[in-house]
């Protein structure tokens, strides 16, 4: 979540997708979602203060400007952060007392706080709390509740919202039908949710196929994607979507123009496909056009576009990969962004590559990096 779109402290690095454990926040275990974002990247340290860089030109950075940040600044007026999660030129926070807050770009209401105004330092999403997970895309927001319940704001002219009106909402609605949920994902312009039961429901856009019912026709509502179970992960990119099995095994569907669901075509899905090629998965991660697999062995996997350098196989590496390909070892966890991503190594170093053009690498450099490099700005980080 985007065809437009455009971490003596503990880091807690941040995911894009990651495992099941994403709904049981805690600020000593629990990665964060890095949404939608593409430009701008979200840092949370286990003291509960969150770190921005990249491009501020809406006050995505939350430090009261609309300088680009090169290097991590403070976002203003945050503490007992326990989640984190970067939209399009937005950002969202979750206290550990279980309320969200929101800074930058308001046009569609995406903030949650009842206006349309843009936010340089956080305000509070009115009239929601016992939240344990959230993520952002385009324009809308997602937060899933203690009990399970799915709530949504923000643009919704596809129906990402999946309240069954497709208007736009100010402020927090229900998500129709959904119960028993433990993870959220929010794409471009289409929300994902997998229950408790191991299946994956998915509503909004579905221009190509990204709600894996088998069809092309958007839904204001919920629907089950077909053939998944036993899920403990999922991950939305612009246009495709990646499902874990428990038994480690990736699934994917939707758009695969550049290759995204390594399938070994550039054949969009309507319905689920499976990666091929990848066993003993652990983590994924879907980047604006390209994937991620992180395995049990912490080897580090890409596919699909590499145009930015965003799969990290180097400066010669064609531009789009359709099947997943070996790109490190040595990993912990990864964060992928539209088309950048990080992985955190055992050795607690940050590894940064793909594009920089507005600092949201943090190296304090423009240049891209076509494979992995140390993040040497940032501090070791202390994984749990």
């Amino acid at each position: 979540m985007k065809r437009s779109l455009q971490s003596g402290l503990v880091l807690i690095f941040l995911l894009l997708m990651f495992t099941g454990e994403e709904a049981e926040a805690g600020p000593a275990r629990v990665f964060a979602d890095q949404g939608a974002g593409g430009t701008h990247t979200l840092m949370l340290y286990s003291n509960g203060t969150v770190w921005a860089m990249g491009t501020n030109n809406f006050g995505q950075l939350g430090d009261g400007s609309t300088s680009n940040r090169i290097y991590p600044t403070q976002v203003r007026s945050l503490s007992s952060i326990i989640a984190v999660s970067s939209g399009t030129n937005f950002s969202l926070a979750l206290r550990s007392d279980g309320t969200v807050w929101g800074w930058g770009d308001n046009s569609s209401g995406q903030l949650g706080d009842g206006t349309r105004t843009k936010r340089l330092t956080p305000v509070q999403v009115k009239g929601i709390t016992q939240v344990i997970a959230i993520s952002s895309g385009t324009s809308q927001s997602l937060a899933l509740r203690r009990d399970g319940t799915v709530w949504a704001w923000g643009g919704n002219s596809s129906g990402e919202l999946g309240d069954g009106t497709g208007l736009m909402q100010l402020s927090p609605v229900k998500v129709s039908g959904l119960s028993g949920v433990k993870l959220i994902s929010c794409g471009n312009y289409h929300g994902t949710a997998v229950k408790n039961d191991g299946t994956v429901w998915a509503w909004g856009s579905n221009i190509f196929g990204q709600l894996g019912d088998g069809t092309t026709m958007k839904s204001l509502v919920p629907k089950k994607v077909n053939g998944l179970s036993q899920i403990k992960a999922v991950s939305s990119g612009i246009g495709h979507t990646l499902a874990l099995r428990s038994d480690g095994i990736v699934m994917a569907w939707g758009d695969n123009s550049a290759g995204e669901l390594g399938d070994g075509t550039t054949v969009k899905r309507r319905t689920v496909v499976q990666v091929r090629g990848l066993t003993q998965v652990k983590a994924i991660g879907a980047g604006g056009y390209g994937s991620h697999a992180l395995k049990s062995d912490g080897t580090l996997w890409s596919w699909g576009n590499n145009g930015s350098g965003q799969l990290g196989l180097g400066a010669q590496a064609a531009a789009e990969i359709m099947l997943p390909r070996q790109i490190g070892s040595g990993f912990m966890a990864i964060s992928v962004e539209t088309n950048h991503a990080f992985g955190l190594a055992q050795d607690h170093k940050v590894w940064g590559w793909g594009k920089n053009e507005f600092g949201q690498l943090g190296d304090g450099t423009y240049q891209y990096n076509y494979k992995p490099e140390v993040i040497r700005t940032l501090p070791p980080i202390q994984y749990p």
